[in-house]
């Protein structure tokens, strides 16, 4: 509750980011991208801890990370190209301030006490930073290649989120 309380400051609005922040979509990114051999729509993550800690330094309420567990194409971007929750971990090391959350884990892709036990590694370390969202995911793609069928791996997790 009380990361929460954090996020919500009545009578001021907060700004929140959405990490990766470097995808340069000019022709002259491109041209860069191309240059240094990164697929369409892959970001440079080279500087992402010294973004993570400006945007704290800055006061910005929170970093959101989406979590994408593979490239499709077909969406034209790579969203996230690290784990969500361990990279999390990893900004929760380089910030002090900042809340960390997720926008959104797939909830069906996990098993949920290896996801809990995640998420409240992360809460600990980050001395209660952590905002965990969770969805049923967008990508169909990414259900079979990780061995799961879309459809009951998504009737589990509406039974998991209801209990």
């Amino acid at each position: 509750m009380d990361t929460i309380c954090k996020l919500h400051h009545p009578g001021r609005m907060t700004i929140g980011l959405e990490m990766p922040l470097d995808n340069d979509w000019s022709l002259a990114g491109d041209r860069k991208r191309k240059e240094e051999g990164r697929p369409f729509g892959v970001p440079d993550m080279s500087r992402h801890f010294v973004r993570a800690k400006l945007a704290d330094q800055l006061g910005f309420n929170t970093l959101w990370v989406r979590e994408v567990p593979l490239y499709d194409r077909s969406f034209g971007d790579a969203a996230q190209l690290f784990d969500t929750l361990s990279y999390l971990g990893y900004l929760a090391g380089v910030t002090d301030h900042i809340l960390l959350g997720t926008a959104a884990i797939v909830m069906p892709l996990h098993n949920p006490l290896q996801l809990a036990k995640a998420a409240a590694t992360i809460e600990n370390l980050s001395d209660s930073r952590f905002l965990m969202g969770v969805g049923l995911g967008d990508r169909p793609v990414e259900f079979p290649v990780l061995g799961h069928s879309l459809m009951i791996e998504m009737n589990a997790s509406e039974e998991i989120m209801k209990s």
